[in-house]
């Protein structure tokens, strides 16, 4: 404790987080799971007495403040070890210093985050300058022997002092202290329990909210996120993917838009990356039986779209199989209504920003819609999730009557002379839906 004042340091050395609370989603010890719980209720007193402790002090020293935010910081994030007056009591404690101190943050990133993590330092990330290394150090087996030992994981709380530090940080502080924020950064990110990864997922995002493009992109940071996105996404079958698949598509997103310059050829080919490789040929081929991981991906495909344009085209046949394939009725097909109007908004978006290439797939498209339009009236459902999938196809014909004029003398003129009591609302009034 690098702290004098008796009357200080003591509650601060009661704020240590137990490193046992790693295990608590985990444990079967009831005893140890009490003990923890009543650890979590305790340090709320705790926070309270240090808070207490500050207002008697006129000024602290840069040493002193250090480990008042190391500490108090542990409780403002997520954890098992945190409540929601733990959570507001340190984020009482904090709110002096979150004016981003450059020398503050230093301090604390060097004397009680990086010396825990360099005890494991990440084998493609140079310590001294936080740049990307092409050759990991130690050779082939330096990423083995990165996992071993992993003190870091006995102080739970450093996660969130991390994060809190990046939040604080302004875009110039990035370049003196980026040594100190990228190597655990990336060891959290590239750890081999899914658990950590996702605890790495809402600390990337706000490096890339508040870290410069260009920092990124100068020291190879980009690529070795890019890298660690695709990995992230082969973490298949198991209770979590959804929620590591929805984290890493949106920190693959916002890297592309922060990290590359609009309508260049690294911009699309980081997202046909994340379209291509990560999605369509990783989750979608190894997860293919998995409903939710599947919708996790279907949900954040507009956002993908949109970002391509046009661009999204050269994954076209994939995309339009995938799609279909979720909204055509058929025994081996048991979509949920979330995932089919899942499949329907990003038909849409495909249909949109493809809107050029409609023709060919047109009759593809329309083939899906009216199968499930004709199933929905067949079984005579009329309940909230059959409501909103017809107001769904329907938007979607729109859609496509909008991409391709064609549609609407042709295709649709033959529906309703095949059955106009069916097909009459599916396609008139073809108005795109609100969804």
């Amino acid at each position: 404790m690098a702290v004098d004042d008796a009357a200080l340091s003591q509650p601060l050395q009661q704020l240590d987080v137990p490193a046992e609370f790693s295990q608590y989603d985990t444990t079967e010890d009831a005893k140890l799971i009490v003990r923890l719980e009543e650890w979590r209720e305790k340090a709320s007193s705790v926070l309270v007495e240090l808070r207490e402790r500050l207002r008697e002090r006129d000024s602290l020293t840069l040493t002193e403040k250090a480990e008042v935010v190391a500490k108090a910081a542990q409780f403002d994030g997520e954890g098992a070890w945190i409540v929601e007056s733990s959570r507001t009591l340190a984020q009482e404690i904090l709110e002096p210093y979150a004016e981003g101190d450059v020398r503050l943050i230093e301090v604390i990133l060097t004397r009680h985050v990086k010396a825990v993590f360099k005890l494991n330092a990440h084998p493609r990330v140079s310590e001294a300058t936080g740049r990307s290394l092409d050759r990991p150090i130690g050779g082939q087996d330096a990423a083995q022997d990165h996992y071993e030992g992993q003190v870091w994981k006995r102080h739970p709380g450093l996660v969130n002092v991390l994060d809190w530090c990046i939040r604080q940080m302004r875009p110039a502080a990035f370049e003196q202290l980026w040594h100190l924020v990228v190597p655990p950064v990336m060891t959290l990110l590239d750890d081999y329990e899914i658990k950590y990864r996702l605890l790495s997922l809402p600390v990337v995002n706000h490096l890339l909210d508040n870290a410069p493009g260009e920092l990124l992109r100068r020291t190879g940071i980009n690529g070795l996120l890019i890298t660690s996105f695709k990995t992230a996404l082969t973490f298949l079958r198991t209770p979590q993917t959804p929620q590591l698949i929805r984290g890493v598509i949106l920190a693959w997103l916002k890297l592309a838009q922060y990290g590359t310059i609009p309508e260049t050829a690294e911009r699309y080919e980081q997202l046909w990356g994340l379209l291509g490789e990560g999605l369509i040929e990783t989750v979608w081929l190894y997860a293919s039986d998995e409903p939710d991981t599947i919708q996790a991906t279907v949900a954040a495909l507009p956002d993908i779209v949109r970002a391509l344009g046009l661009g999204a085209a050269r994954y076209l046949k994939p995309l339009v199989a995938q799609l279909v394939h979720i909204v055509l009725p058929a025994p081996e097909n048991a979509a949920s209504p979330a995932l089919q109007l899942a499949a329907l908004r990003a038909l849409d978006a495909v249909i949109a920003a493809c809107a050029p290439r409609m023709l060919r797939w047109k009759g593809t498209i329309l083939d899906g819609l009216c199968r499930r339009w004709v199933q929905l009236a067949a079984s005579g459902a009329d309940d909230p999730d059959a409501r909103e999938l017809r107001r769904a196809l329907r938007g979607t014909c729109a859609a496509l009557a909008a991409a391709c004029p064609s549609v609407t003398k042709d295709e649709f003129a033959r529906l309703r002379e095949l059955d106009a009591q069916i097909f009459e609302e599916l396609v008139a009034p073809a108005r795109a839906e609100n969804r």
